[in-house]
Formats: structure tokens, sequence, C-alpha cells
């Protein structure tokens, strides 16, 4: 099997291939990869990046400061620079062995897979009593990771909407909302009418659907007009109120 073969469809496809499954014994091996790669990446996303370092190093738990999201925007405002970018790397590292595992047992599809998982460890991690962060950093490693194009995209998205916003909140928001069509507009023009997209398009509909639900509050805030702006002038300086601010976006 090829590095390109396993991208592209795991060790099913070894296994399929040496052992000619066909009918129940193919879904029943399938299933056994796919249940793996869900507990794989569900256990690893659990490991919560900002609760981690926060008690770790400040001896605090980012949960109850600042906006009490446990992501990487509230550790930024809370706790400054270092923590953010501790965060950041700590979440990518785990997104990054979730979709690895995904990769060999599923090929593209299960590196989805895996990241869904993933990132709903992330929002409910087992570890700390289902309490955690709002997902959209996962999401968008999972892209990177996966379909680094239609990253770009959203990443535009992103940082556009920010800039004339001024609300990280609604910048995850939108980003979230317009991944599904990206991705499904990228494959209709680049990758045969949408032939590869496999399990790609129902899991970013469903990691999308998971980021807006987390964001609710901070959608009945930006309607009441009471959503917190962001200086963009000072978003990656650290504030000397280490209680940070209320209602961010964090991912």
């Amino acid at each position: 099997m090829t590095f390109k073969e396993l991208l592209d469809d795991g060790i099913i496809k070894l296994f399929t291939e040496k052992y000619s499954l066909e009918g129940t014994a193919f879904m029943l091996v399938l299933g056994g990869i796919l249940l793996f790669i869900a507990a794989a990446g569900y256990l690893l996303g659990s490991l919560n990046s900002a609760v981690i370092f926060s008690k770790l190093f400040w001896h605090e738990d980012i949960r109850e400061k600042g906006s009490n999201n446990a992501g990487m925007t509230n550790m930024f405002r809370v706790f400054g620079k270092k923590a953010g970018i501790l965060t950041l790397a700590g979440d990518f590292l785990k997104t990054f062995l979730s979709v690895a595992v995904g990769y060999i047992g599923y090929g593209r599809g299960g590196a989805w897979f895996a990241g869904l998982f993933c990132m709903l460890g992330h929002m409910f991690p087992l570890y700390y009593k289902f309490k955690g962060g709002k997902g959209m950093l996962v999401c968008s490693f999972t892209l990177l990771l996966t379909d680094w194009p239609v990253f770009l995209i959203g990443l535009v998205v992103f940082v556009g909407t920010v800039l004339i916003s001024r609300m990280i909140s609604l910048g995850s928001i939108m980003a979230a909302l317009t991944m599904p069509l990206f991705l499904y507009e990228w494959y209709e023009v680049f990758g045969e009418s949408g032939a590869l997209l496999g399990m790609r398009m129902p899991v970013a509909f469903l990691m999308a659907v998971c980021v807006v639900a987390a964001h609710v509050p901070n959608i009945k805030r930006i309607y009441a007009g009471d959503e917190p702006k962001v200086d963009l002038g000072k978003l990656f300086k650290k504030k000397k109120d280490k209680n940070g601010s209320g209602g961010d976006g964090s991912r």
C-alpha cells in the first residue's frame, strides 16, 4: 500500500484486498475501525489544553475566569500570550494525533470522522465533567489537516468577518456556517463532481452545527447588541485585569 492509498482509503482497503472482505464481514471490520477512531478522537479531544495549562502554570481553572470558556481566546485574555500560544499548540497536537488515527484507519473520511469526535471531546471532555471549549479550533485544524485549500478560504471568511464586525464569535460562526458550502463547491470544481467527498460532507455539516450551537449565547448577545467587540490593535496584548472579559467566541 502506497502512502497516497493510505491517505485516501486507510488500512480498511488493505484488509479488504488481503482477506477479500465483503458483505457482513466488511461491515463488521469497518464498524470496528470506525468505533476505534471515534473513541481515540474523543479521548484525545477530552485533553483540554486550556484547562491543563491554566491549572499547571497559573494554578487557576480557566473555566472560572473571564468568559468561563475553556478555549484559546479566553486564555489569551486572562493569562496572556504565552497561555494562548500553549493552548493553540496543545489543541493542534491533539487534533493532529486524532486525524492521524483516522487517516490510518479509514483514509480521509476517517480523518474527518476522528476530527468530529476530537471536537466533541474538546466541547464535552470526559476528564473535566463534560465542560470544555466551543470546538472551533479543533474544527479548523481538522480542515487544515484534511482539506487545506478549504481551510484557507474559511480563514479568509473568519478574518474578514472579524475585521468588519470586530467580533471573534461572529467570525467563528460565519466560518463554521460556510465550511460545508465551500467544501462541497471545492470538490464540485476540482474533485470530479463531488465524488471524493465521501463522509466529509455530513461530518462537516455536523461540525458546523456543533460550533454554531456552542455559540448560541454569543448569537443572543449579537442580536441584542451586547456582544463585546475586540480592540484589534490590542488583541494580542496582555490585559492588566487577569479576570479578562466575558462574551468571547473562544475556540
